[in-house]
């Protein structure tokens, strides 16, 4: 465990570098064997509320990744047959929704072991500072 003293040895940069790893991390490892990776997860549960064209949807997980590594992604799941383009929508299949329905539990997991860091309060202030960092920084 990191004490107060080791913790503001470093700058906030290298922190952030180092949760957002280890977050990556954790989500890689949760997935693992189930033929899905972070961005394909994304994917399937932003479908999971609505259809959305292709350029909505590369646009929405524009601040996760690349237009071309999304889009490769997209391909895939298509593949995969877990969703389908009809009427310029992308939208699950029955397996894409039953894919993201047994995934879900996993994800949680990691959300509840990242939760459980923090108290409701902490969290809220955590994710508070966070905006006022990336707002400060344009």
């Amino acid at each position: 465990m990191t004490t107060e003293e080791e913790a503001l040895r470093r700058p906030i940069g290298w922190w952030l570098k180092q949760a957002d790893a280890r977050l990556n991390a954790a989500f890689d490892r949760a997935l693992a064997g189930t033929g899905i990776d972070r961005r394909g997860w994304q994917i399937l549960s932003t479908l999971r509320s609505r259809p959305i064209s292709r350029t909505e949807l590369v646009a929405s997980l524009s601040p996760f990744d690349r237009p071309e590594v999304i889009r490769e992604v997209v391909a895939g799941l298509e593949s995969q047959q877990l969703l389908v383009e009809s009427a310029g929508l992308l939208r699950l299949t029955p397996d894409g929704a039953h894919k993201r329905a047994d995934i879900a539990p996993l994800i949680d997991g990691v959300r509840g072991q990242i939760s459980g860091a923090f108290s409701t309060e902490e969290y809220g202030t955590l994710v508070r500072l966070l905006a006022r960092l990336t707002d400060s920084v344009d």
